[in-house]
């Protein structure tokens, strides 16, 4: 573990300031900045929080550290004065966090790409590394990433395209495995890896994309069908249970317990044609039990609603955190889309109102201690998706979610990229190009 004190060597070496040679007044009231960081609670080892004015306007701080609170005083250039605002705090949590979130870059718009990757961010600093980008794939898409819960060494992702398939790293030997011609002969897309390490569950989706001539929304993804289906890495067999596939239901987005004792996914009752009736589909939350080796009983519906569709269970303890949105199966360009969270122990659910905004959050990851969430959103501007993190109590309640970090408040502004599928990391994965794209070349 780094330093307990980072946060504040890196405050003062980056929020260090003095004003200039003008007549200084005091404003009376704390500033109004972009990113927002007024009154966050942030990690003990993050990289220091940089901003600007919210009107544009390049600023200067300085910082005072009292105990777990850290106070900065803000200076900004008037029209004919320096203005100095209020000091506002930032306080400093004690609850460790995973050190490294893997996340992928690609245009918001997802229908085409050139240059796309899978990459990761060191939260104490400013750095990010490619873990494989699809310049090692022949040019494909690369998505749907996973951590093997025995380490970031052993992970997996699906590359698009000629020659593609699932691409399984497991400490820095790469192989590809082609799941539809397995067994079921049913291709993998969204993935969750077993706790116990040997068995990853995948749905099997036919995704289709459309775009509407009218209203603001710009794409619209759907489903025609969707089932789970369960491999075995050690044997590369994969098993269906007729309870989670068939043609009656579609089932998405798996999601193990901690203790791989159930998978939560989500399903929603067959129509016959989704392009015109996706409206009408609000997809349940579900459970199944899981003996270690397979699917036990039927499946259990743990919430669901007459106007709003649950995507992306991820849990934690006894709460469960997913995205709600009007209807349908793919929230990411949906406005109205917003984080809830489930108490397992009572089923009672409600939104995460704290950490929601006007526009998009939608896919959101936990970390490995439970006291922090990152999750995407799309209420900066409404077309990029950029993380946010918070921290979280344990009984329900979030903090005020703060924009990741980056070392100029501008770099938010140039990145033309989305950030998607956003996931903590316990160590670092190191990169992986090389070893993918010599797997890419041999075939």
């Amino acid at each position: 573990m780094r330093n307990p004190i980072i946060i504040t060597a890196a405050l003062l070496a980056l929020f260090a300031g003095s004003c200039v040679n003008r007549p200084v007044v005091n404003m009376g009231q704390m500033p109004q900045i972009w990113p927002d960081y007024v009154g966050v609670t942030v990690p003990e080892n993050l990289a220091a929080p940089t901003f600007r004015m919210a009107d544009g306007r390049p600023c200067k701080w300085s910082t005072e550290r009292r105990s777990d609170t850290v106070f900065v005083t803000v200076t900004a250039k008037g029209k004919d004065c320096t203005e100095k605002y209020d000091p506002f705090p930032l306080f400093i949590s004690h609850d460790p966090i995973d050190p490294y979130i893997a996340y992928r870059l690609i245009e918001p718009n997802y229908e085409s790409w050139r240059e796309m990757g899978l990459y990761y961010r060191e939260l104490a600093t400013y750095k990010e590394e490619a873990l494989v980008t699809n310049q090692a794939t022949g040019g494909g898409c690369v998505n749907c990433h996973t951590f093997s819960p025995q380490g970031p060494s052993r992970f997996l992702f699906h590359a698009r395209g000629k020659g593609g398939g699932t691409v399984f790293v497991d400490d820095g030997k790469a192989r590809i495995l082609n799941l539809a011609t397995v067994g079921p002969r049913k291709q993998g897309v969204y993935p969750a890896w077993h706790p116990g390490g040997r068995y990853v569950a995948f749905s099997s989706n036919s995704t289709h994309q459309s775009f509407p001539v009218s209203g603001s929304q710009e794409i619209e993804v759907y489903d025609t069908m969707s089932d789970l289906i369960l491999m075995d890495t050690y044997t590369d067999s994969i098993m269906v249970n007729p309870a989670l596939s068939g043609g009656f239901a579609m089932e998405t987005f798996p999601s193990w317990s901690p203790d791989g004792s159930k998978l939560y996914f989500c399903r929603a009752d067959s129509v016959g044609n989704v392009a015109a009736e996706r409206a009408k589909i609000h997809y349940a939350l579900m459970s199944v039990a899981f003996d270690g080796e397979k699917f036990t009983g039927e499946p259990e519906v743990l919430w669901e609603s007459d106007t709003l569709s649950v995507s992306f269970p991820r849990v934690n303890g006894k709460w469960l955190m997913f995205t709600a949105s009007a209807y349908g199966t793919f929230p990411i360009w949906h406005r109205e889309a917003d984080l809830w969270l489930l108490n397992l122990e009572n089923g009672e659910a409600a939104p995460a109102r704290e950490i929601c905004s006007p526009d998009t959050e939608s896919y959101h990851s936990w970390s490995s201690g439970g006291r922090w969430v990152v999750f995407s959103s799309r209420r900066d501007d409404g077309r990029y998706t950029r993380l946010y993190l918070s921290h979280f109590d344990g009984e329900g309640n979030f903090t005020k979610p703060f924009l990741l970090p980056q070392k100029s408040p501008s770099y938010n502004d140039w990145r033309l990229k989305s950030y998607n599928i956003p996931e903590f990391v316990t160590a670092d994965p190191g990169s992986h190009n090389r070893e993918v794209s010599k797997l890419f070349k041999s075939r």
